[in-house]
């Protein structure tokens, strides 16, 4: 055997019924597919037996690779033995855990307990979001993984329903669920327009005891704004608001004139004011119940 080849193969001997061939187990890195193809020629010659690579896992690129070029390979989940009939069984990618939702996943969320917390129809969600029932699939898919939700059929409809109801289901989720707020500035109060509501610490002080910031807190869809209407800096907050650009429409489940209340906890989830925070708390109860 020539010493390139011997040293970078451990070699056995191997039986499957009566067929004898030879298995190649790679010492460091797995030689390119033209390289590989001489050393497997070449071993054939010498024992004019099949050669079959064994290797701990295997990437699609490379599987796909083999399988073209009809080489045998072993892995722990995968077999290709073309020279005796081939068995394949699929090793899946492992799944990335999800650290957090799409925001496509937030409002199916949102939209799921602003309805009551009921089954909750894939046919009514895409009605209901702006987006299509291909991005409502991932969605449903996301809230399926995290394992908060039971995904079934009601014939050919698909439904969703959460394991949790009120408080509880929220603070399962609160982990997955992220600001809104995509950037602020300041606004003039003129170029105030229909599609901004208020926000932040305004719309809070509105539905609790907090009392209000000086500046007035509006927020708006990211696309719906000309940004250069905005100013880094606060100048006279008589005449100005901060106003935050959102990553979704921030009247998708607005009742009247501020934000909805579960997207305005989410947009100050990261202050560390203890008003806040007991502002928040008092707000989520009395949406959720304790």
């Amino acid at each position: 055997m020539p010493i390139y080849i011997a040293e970078s193969y451990v070699f056995k001997s191997a039986f499957i019924d009566k067929q004898k061939f030879i298995m190649l187990k790679v010492k460091d890195e797995l030689a390119t597919l033209p390289a590989l193809k001489k050393h497997i020629t070449r071993i054939k010659e010498i024992e004019n037996v099949p050669v079959v690579l064994v290797l701990p896992s295997i990437s699609f690129y490379r599987r796909k690779s083999l399988i073209e070029n009809r080489i045998p390979f072993i892995t722990d989940k995968q077999v290709y033995l073309p020279f005796m009939g081939t068995f394949l069984m699929e090793q899946k990618e492992p799944s990335k855990k999800i650290e957090k939702f799409m925001f496509s996943t937030q409002q199916l969320v949102l939209l799921y307990i602003y309805n009551g917390e009921k089954k909750l129809y894939m046919a009514e969600a895409t009605k209901k979001l702006p987006f299509t029932a291909m991005t409502i699939s991932r969605a449903v898919k996301q809230l399926e993984e995290v394992g908060l939700f039971n995904v079934t059929k009601d014939g050919v409809y698909k439904v969703i329903e959460a394991k949790y109801k009120g408080l509880e289901l929220f603070e399962n989720l609160e982990n997955y669920l992220s600001s809104p707020v995509r950037a602020f500035g300041y606004l003039e109060k003129t170029n105030l327009t229909d599609d901004m509501v208020i926000a932040g610490e305004t719309a809070l002080s509105e539905k609790t005891m907090l009392n209000p910031s000086r500046v007035e807190t509006y927020a708006v869809y990211h696309n719906q704004i000309d940004k250069k209407l905005l100013t880094k800096e606060l100048v006279d907050p008589d005449k100005q608001v901060c106003l935050e650009l959102w990553e979704y429409n921030p009247k998708q489940f607005s009742n009247g004139h501020a934000a909805d209340t579960l997207s305005v906890a989410l947009s100050l989830m990261d202050n560390k004011d203890e008003r806040i925070e007991e502002a928040i708390q008092t707000l989520l109860e009395s949406e959720l119940g304790k």
